[in-house]
């Protein structure tokens, strides 16, 4: 029943940040990263990439990747190509779709399992 609560819960939030992506038109632009945003958890180094992005009048705007890492990647200075949803630049982040398309893979399989389980057919 955990398995159940904690698969639907992260089936959830995945299916709620990629609304603004999926609902509406989505924009693809170059970015630079210009640093990294460190975070210490249990003696662990985590990463974030901190982006420059074009907004939608002509200026630039500094947005967090939502993806964490145990390494400083990409590289501080790489250019790299971002998407967001049109109006929202604030939302940008580097596409990984292999690695989006896991997550929910592997989320959708334990939901599956686990109801199958409390229901008796598995």
């Amino acid at each position: 029943m955990i398995g159940l609560a904690l698969a639907a819960t992260g089936l959830t939030l995945m299916l709620r940040s990629d609304l603004p992506f999926i609902r509406g038109e989505t924009r693809r632009v170059p970015a630079q990263i210009i640093r990294h945003q460190l975070t210490r958890r249990g003696g662990a180094t985590l990463y974030n990439a901190i982006l420059l992005v074009p907004d939608e009048r002509g200026g630039f705007i500094e947005v967090r990747d939502p993806l964490t890492t145990p390494f400083p990647t990409p590289v501080i200075g790489e250019r790299l190509p971002v998407v967001h949803p049109k109006g929202y630049p604030g939302l940008a982040r580097v596409p990984y779709p292999w690695f989006r398309g896991g997550i929910y893979a592997g989320l959708a399989y334990a939901f599956v399992m686990c109801v199958l389980e409390v229901t008796g057919l598995g």
